[in-house]
């Protein structure tokens, strides 16, 4: 256990209920990566000072002066983004590298391997990858391509500037169009094959939002950020097999000496696209329609729709709700916050928020419906999530105070309302709340998905 005391520093972070038992100088309770004490203003550190004495107890909100006192703005903006219970007496642990906050011996093994890699060994591929790397295995393609994804996302490529670095090659620059180094990213979304590919795509596409300089972006652009720009899923669901022929146009060229027209790449990703679907359908269709999802909605019980909003490079988050009663509308709410820590923050603060508005109406016997598995997850196992702990003991209070409560699942198609709304109150870029039985005069009817 001693051996280990390094692998467990490196991903454990302490969750804030009440703050008595967090020191404010010494314990890692900031949400960064790793999770760390903060960063203060002055070199003064008083090692008797605990997390409760910055929490306002009346009003269960942070003591912003105080915050300002002792931090700089950016360690503020962290700090906001924690939602202190006071229902839970004891603060806890998390374990930052997985989603849920639980060690897995798998997360372990990737903290060891990052504790004793050298730090020139590998050059920065961006934000941590965590969540970049579990979905490359949820692609819907061949595991041959969700493997190539998955090499992409760490690093395990051999483009050119990889092997420099691993002392392979002596040239670390593109062959292809002379770049001063091909990183992953160049190879697969900036070389100029590789962006002509993407532009005769019918994924969306600009100088501003993709292919970005950053593989972090790009790919969780793919993966998730492109459906709010307008792409669809159609669309989208071709990004492996591009990323894959862009690949063997490259080695083509480098080791052949074969040019491969642009067009020609993405028409062969088109077509081993469509080849692999219409296979799978045909050889596996109960499996496809074991996931079809079948939500019956009872017209004898309120039914509520969620839905929350998150953009990492905006400051605020967007939660929407929307309640009907016998196929007609009867209340909804908007709610703009500071940013949560995570999408799943936000999901998980539209709940608590929905929860608290209905009860307050009241609306006491409830069905509510969400896209978002992992919420149905964590609030039907909350001890496997402990991340999200102090939010989940204020789930668990306000459940008791229901006398019909149900959450279920609805596919996303389905819950288009709710997250136009999540989306508008995000877009208006500040702190606001709003429950009426109608539409706000500001939400535009024509854009609006609302009967």
């Amino acid at each position: 256990m001693l051996a280990a005391k390094a692998v467990l520093k490196s991903g454990i972070r302490r969750t804030i209920g009440s703050g008595f038992n967090t020191s404010i100088w010494a314990d890692p309770w900031i949400p960064d990566s790793p999770a760390r004490p903060p960063r203060g203003l002055s070199e003064e550190r008083d090692p008797l000072i605990f997390v409760n004495t910055l929490i306002d107890f009346g009003t269960k909100q942070w003591k912003l002066d105080r915050l300002r006192e002792l931090f700089p703005p950016e360690e503020i903006t962290l700090i906001l983004g924690i939602k202190p219970s006071l229902r839970v007496s004891s603060d806890g642990y998390s374990w930052s590298m997985t989603k849920s906050g639980n060690y897995t011996v798998k997360s372990g093994y990737e903290a060891a391997r990052t504790i004793s890699r050298p730090v020139c060994d590998h050059p920065s591929q961006g934000p941590s990858v965590t969540a970049l790397k579990a979905q490359a295995w949820k692609l819907k393609t061949t595991r041959k391509l969700k493997h190539f994804v998955w090499q992409c996302v760490t690093g395990c490529l051999a483009s050119c500037q990889r092997l420099f670095y691993r002392h392979i090659g002596r040239d670390k620059g593109c062959s292809r169009c002379g770049a001063a180094e091909e990183t992953i990213n160049h190879l697969i979304f900036e070389c100029p094959p590789a962006r002509q590919v993407w532009a005769l795509s019918n994924i969306p596409s600009s100088p501003s939002l993709f292919p970005s300089p950053s593989l972090y972006t790009n790919l969780d652009y793919l993966y998730w950020r492109g459906k709010e720009v307008g792409a669809d899923e159609e669309s989208l669901r071709i990004f492996p097999w591009i990323m894959w022929y862009i690949w063997k146009a490259r080695n083509r060229k480098i080791f052949e000496n074969l040019s491969v027209p642009p067009q020609e790449t993405l028409d062969l990703a088109i077509q081993e696209e469509e080849a692999w679907r219409r296979a799978n359908t045909q050889e596996e269709p109960h499996t496809v329609t074991a996931h079809r999802v079948q939500v019956t909605i009872p017209e004898d019980v309120p039914v509520c729709y969620i839905d929350g909003s998150w953009h990492g490079e905006e400051a605020r988050s967007g939660h929407g709700w929307i309640a009907y009663f016998g196929g007609r509308m009867v209340h909804l709410g908007l709610k703009g916050s500071r940013r949560s820590l995570s999408p799943l923050h936000a999901e998980l603060e539209t709940l608590l928020w929905t929860m608290k508005c209905l009860v307050a109406i009241p609306m006491t016997s409830i069905l509510l419906l969400t896209d978002c598995t992992d919420l149905i997850e964590m609030t039907s196992n909350p001890e496997e999530w402990p991340t999200f702990s102090t939010e989940l003991v204020d789930f668990g209070y306000y459940r008791e105070l229901f006398s019909s409560f149900r959450l279920q699942y609805i596919p996303r198609s389905g819950n288009s309302s709710a997250d136009h709304l999540a989306k508008c109150a995000r877009g208006r870029g500040f702190c606001f709340s709003h429950v009426s039985s109608t539409v706000p005069d500001w939400l535009s009817l024509e854009e609006s998905p609302l009967p």
